[in-house]
């Protein structure tokens, strides 16, 4: 049985970008997450789009955070 989610990864340096601000490590965070945000952007059997580009802006806020206390552990 083959594995549904196999070439469905991203490596720690890759977030680690991401935090960091690189526009090309998000994207590549967005591209892993961006069928299960589909998934949840359906409502009443209908793709919502501004659902859709919230879950997009809610992932990419959450890096914030993380970029804060990143730069505070330095």
């Amino acid at each position: 049985m083959e594995n549904k989610y196999s070439g469905r990864s991203i490596t720690f340096e890759t977030l680690e970008k991401a935090v960091s601000g690189d526009y090309n490590a998000m994207q590549e965070v967005i591209r892993l997450f961006k069928p299960y945000m589909t998934k949840l952007s359906i409502e009443d059997g209908r793709f919502d789009n501004e659902l859709f580009e919230r879950l997009v802006q809610k992932l990419m806020f959450i890096s914030i955070p993380f970029a804060s206390l990143r730069h505070k552990t330095l």
